[in-house]
């Protein structure tokens, strides 16, 4: 029997859907049961309109972009499935090609999003303005997603199941990792607005001795942030009070990051 040959890039074929297995790259981990049950009958009805995209291996093919899709036709009982074949695409390429597709169709839920762009920032050294030009959005889109990665897991959770909006999630990620679990507490038992959280916040680092004063901050200090955050790859805040002094606060969200952060400020450990 001669030996199979692999198909030209971007090929399209009929797989068989018990030979295709998730990509471990891919940020999407969280499915809706009663979206995927409807698209379930949806895919049993009318079949898979829309082709996977798949990576062939040596005993099947690697998923990756289209889950959800696979998902519907494995629970219809489909035998088989359409799917573009990439073969020419690298690891770091199959990623980008499921992190892009998951955003356009909006399809990864908040700390998905925020972990994936982090993931494509550290794989390729991205300030957060390149990342947005790899997938086509803005750097703020970018640097406002990235911010969620100060939040500790109990907060995260809370996004990740709807509880707290991201304009609620960004409002916490400013505040200590210790505070978190108190202000979210809060702002549920008094079902603050975005707004009004922001003002509690603003309020309680009032009375703290390192701390903005009661005026908004100027451009030219939001704008430093900005640029230290985009230098850093990480959420970066800088306060001062009126006497002059003042603190930079760097955050990081493992010891992994936090090397990153000291080998860009030049710091070498022995």
């Amino acid at each position: 029997m001669p030996p199979r040959t692999l198909p030209t890039p971007a090929a399209q074929r009929t797989v068989p859907v018990d030979l295709i297995r998730p990509g471990a790259q891919q940020a999407r981990r969280h499915f809706d049961p009663a979206a995927l049950s409807e698209l379930t009958e949806s895919v049993r009805e009318s079949g898979v309109v829309q082709p996977v995209v798949v990576r062939q291996l040596a005993d099947g093919y690697e998923l990756l972009a289209g889950e959800r899709r696979w998902r519907a036709a494995q629970a219809a009982g489909l035998h088989d499935i359409p799917a573009v074949v990439r073969n020419d695409l690298s690891d770091d390429e199959a990623f980008v090609l499921g992190l892009v597709e998951n955003l356009q169709r909006e399809s990864l839920s908040p700390m998905e999003t925020a972990h994936g762009l982090r993931r494509l920032a550290d794989l390729h050294q991205l300030t957060h303005e390149d990342v947005g030009h790899r997938i086509g959005k803005s750097r703020e889109y970018v640097s406002n997603f990235l911010r969620l990665l100060a939040l500790t897991p109990s907060v995260q959770q809370a996004v990740d199941r709807g509880e707290l909006s991201t304009g609620h999630a960004k409002a916490l990620a400013g505040v200590s990792a210790a505070d978190q679990a108190g202000w979210l507490a809060n702002c549920r038992a008094q079902r603050w607005s975005v707004r009004q959280l922001e003002r509690e916040i603003a309020r309680h680092r009032r009375g703290t001795p390192v701390a903005p004063s009661s005026s908004p901050k100027s451009a030219d200090w939001l704008r430093m942030e900005r640029s230290l955050a985009d230098h850093l790859g990480t959420v970066a805040e800088v306060a001062m009070s009126n006497d002059g002094r003042g603190e930079i606060r760097i955050r990081f969200h493992s010891l992994e990051a936090l090397d990153g952060v000291l080998e860009k400020i030049g710091v070498q450990l022995d």
